[in-house]
């Protein structure tokens, strides 16, 4: 953008709805605009598709990615053309770009020797624009609409049947693979010869409800701390030895920490479906194998708490050297939350192991 066009951004008004005062400047075509809702507008749909087909293609030409991660792009690509735009049609998706352009799409490249997991250096390598336009986005509540959606690994379920299809069963293995790694843990008899309370079985499900939350919470991809902090916020069993005796007593138990935390944000709907998928948990893949999804949830939170416990051991960050995202957006990263107590986290993962030892017992 020229000084002359910097300076009077803010002074003229939106070359695309004409109504409002400019507040960004288009990378491609340097028309002025003021929202990202006039900057997906069908007067501008040329220009805004050909930018994000660029950019996701680029990004999909050089940097080397698995089929699923190119999917993920192709779909967030797809999100965000479509957005507000009513299910218009794009015919001009082959039209080649202009050479000419003054402004390179060169995201690869700028990305390309940065760590992704560090927030402010991805944002320091952004321009102007694309900042604005992620600040739009969030200001909008639009960033979950271009988000792959993650479907969880307990979802599949095969009622009994007379007459068993052979296909099935096979496909049905397959299926099975996605689940966690079920953790070997030592026979129950070496851990106590004390017959256990029958509330062992609700507690589980305080702790299944706690995990089916979290994990849809944060659409399946869990930062350990972050992620060990909030079970612990919710599942009083873990957190306090809490005891239930009865199912849905357990679960609503969560239900109501999760609407009181200080550290999640939710509604009545999302709590409706962390009631289902705690039954789809409880109630496994299929009759013959009731206890695999239990004993696979159990042992991911068991490797979420390790790593949480090893990396609370690493040299925390200097504040000193927030750069400008963490300064923008302070919640983005961990020093928002409380202090994880390494005692009880090491004593969570001793009770989980007993409770996955429990269940080799049953049948």
């Amino acid at each position: 953008m020229s000084e002359e066009t910097n300076h009077n951004t803010d002074n003229r008004l939106c070359g695309l709805c004409e109504q409002n005062n400019s507040k960004y400047s288009c990378p491609r075509c340097d028309v002025l605009y003021c929202s990202l809702n006039c900057y997906k507008a069908e007067k501008h749909l040329q220009c805004s598709e050909s930018f994000y087909k660029d950019c996701v293609n680029q990004e999909l030409a050089l940097h080397e990615a698995d089929d699923e991660s190119k999917s993920q792009m192709i779909d967030i690509l797809k999100r965000i053309q479509n957005q507000d735009l009513d299910g218009t049609d794009n015919e001009d998706d082959n039209e080649s770009i202009d050479s000419d352009d003054e402004v390179q799409i060169d995201l690869h490249d700028r990305l390309q020797n940065l760590n992704l997991n560090d927030a402010d250096s991805v944002w320091s390598a952004l321009t102007e624009d694309e900042k604005n336009e992620f600040e739009a986005l969030l200001s909008q509540g639009n960033v979950g609409a271009i988000v792959p959606h993650w479907e969880p690994w307990w979802m599949y379920r095969r009622d009994k049947k007379l007459v068993e299809d052979l296909k099935q069963t096979d496909n049905e293995k397959e299926i099975l693979k996605k689940c966690p790694h079920i953790k070997s843990v030592p026979l129950f008899s070496t851990l106590t010869n004390v017959k256990p309370s029958p509330s062992i079985r609700f507690n589980i499900i305080n702790v299944l409800a706690a995990y089916a939350f979290i994990m849809r919470y944060y659409n399946g991809e869990v930062e350990p701390i972050e992620a060990t902090t909030c079970v612990l916020s919710i599942c009083d069993n873990l957190n306090s030895n809490s005891n239930y005796d009865d199912p849905d007593i357990a679960v609503e138990a969560v239900t109501q920490k999760c609407l009181l935390s200080d550290l999640i944000e939710t509604d009545e709907d999302s709590l409706e479906i962390m009631r289902h998928d705690t039954f789809l948990l409880f109630q496994g893949p299929n009759d013959d194998n009731v206890l695999l999804y239990t004993k696979a949830a159990l042992s991911h939170l068991i490797q979420i708490f390790s790593e949480s416990k090893t990396l609370s051991k690493l040299k925390p960050e200097e504040k000193q050297n927030k750069g400008d995202f963490t300064r923008k957006f302070p919640d983005h990263g961990k020093n928002h939350l409380p202090s994880l107590d390494i005692s009880k986290v090491k004593k969570c993962i001793k009770k989980m192991e007993f409770y996955i030892s429990f269940l080799n017992t049953c049948k």
